[in-house]
């Protein structure tokens, strides 16, 4: 317990002169008698041997109330986890070729499937290595000849959840191809206006899955990941593959495979992801693709803040309530029991 006004303590000094003004009143009131020799063998009563109480009951509630006016406060102490997440636009491919099927422990499925399991996976968590991403405002952007905001930014995650298991192959062949610059001008235009919205994001990330080259759209991949670059955001692109690449490229947070040698659609996304300060990673089935996920998991972390704080709370009134408790009873016993004048 604390004292917001300790100063207030020093009225305590007046007890005893007060103590002392009683005593002299009390004298003043006496019957003077003689001698005291008429009083010899007469014994004490249990009424006198109890008399200093209301006395003492208003000396008491004096120094309670002196306490209340010193202002008594009880700090208590805690702490919390403040986290800050980041804003990630996820963009996938949904040309017709993520039709083609990939070999997994449970059967083939196709690319679109594997990549919709993976996404998911990396939003919620898979409850091992990917633990999902609760406090990041995330958004998906599909994309073939044209793009399509499947589901804006948003930290309703069972939303996003159901979303990404609702996307689907595009089947319509005039709307077929791959413009993965225009997808990636669009998600970056998106988090520059967040951005614009609510004042300055601590990460602004666009993950970029495709399995193909751009070969229609209005924005130029490189042109857009200028643009990506210009606004702070990082871009990782990912490229699905036929085969297992030969060769195994080893970095802190794991092991992936690459190409001997990069084709040139390869070869922008790499350039992509580079500029903004990204990695360009390929897979080539679900364990590998879970591998990428997790590796980006690991760079993008959530910022953690450990917060203490105090609270004070005044606590004058059990003081307070005590006083009126000694008045009351000083009272009562005045007027009953330790009654000395009529």
């Amino acid at each position: 317990m604390i004292f917001a006004a300790p100063s207030a303590f020093f009225l305590l000094a007046l007890l005893p002169v007060l103590w002392i003004l009683q005593r002299r009143q009390r004298r003043a009131d006496a019957i003077a008698y003689p001698s005291l020799g008429l009083f010899e063998g007469v014994p004490t009563t249990w009424r006198q041997r109890l008399l200093f109480i209301p006395p003492l009951c208003l000396h008491l509630a004096l120094a309670c109330l002196i306490t209340c006016l010193a202002r008594p406060q009880i700090e208590t102490t805690d702490s919390r986890e403040d986290r800050e997440g980041i804003s990630i636009q996820l963009l996938v491919d949904v040309s017709s070729s993520m039709d083609m099927d990939i070999q997994t422990e449970d059967g083939p499925m196709t690319r679109m499937e594997v990549a919709k399991k993976v996404m998911e996976e990396f939003v919620a968590g898979d409850g091992a290595e990917l633990t999902g991403r609760p406090d990041d405002m995330i958004g998906i952007i599909s994309f073939a000849r044209y793009t399509d905001n499947v589901c804006p930014m948003t930290l309703g995650h069972d939303a996003l959840v159901y979303m990404i298991r609702e996307l689907t192959i595009n089947d319509r062949p005039n709307e077929d191809g791959t413009a993965y610059g225009d997808a990636t001008a669009l998600a970056a235009a998106q988090l520059k206006a967040q951005e614009e919205r609510e004042g300055a994001l601590k990460s602004k990330v666009i993950l970029l899955l495709t399995d193909g080259e751009n070969n229609c759209g209005e924005q130029m991949p490189m042109q857009a990941a200028a643009m990506a670059k210009e606004w702070g955001i990082r871009l990782y692109t990912i490229s699905l593959q036929n085969t297992r690449p030969s060769r195994l490229v080893t970095t802190e947070e794991g092991k992936f495979f690459r190409p001997q040698t990069v084709s040139e659609s390869d070869q922008v996304l790499e350039k992509m992801a580079l500029a903004t300060g990204g990695v360009y990673r390929t897979a080539h089935d679900l364990d590998s693709l879970q591998a990428v996920y997790q590796e980006i998991n690991t760079l993008e972390k959530t910022k953690l803040k450990e917060v203490e704080f105090s609270d004070l709370d005044d606590a004058f009134s059990r003081f307070a309530l005590a006083a009126l408790g000694l008045l009351l009873l000083r009272y009562i016993l005045n007027a009953t029991l330790l009654r000395i004048s009529p």
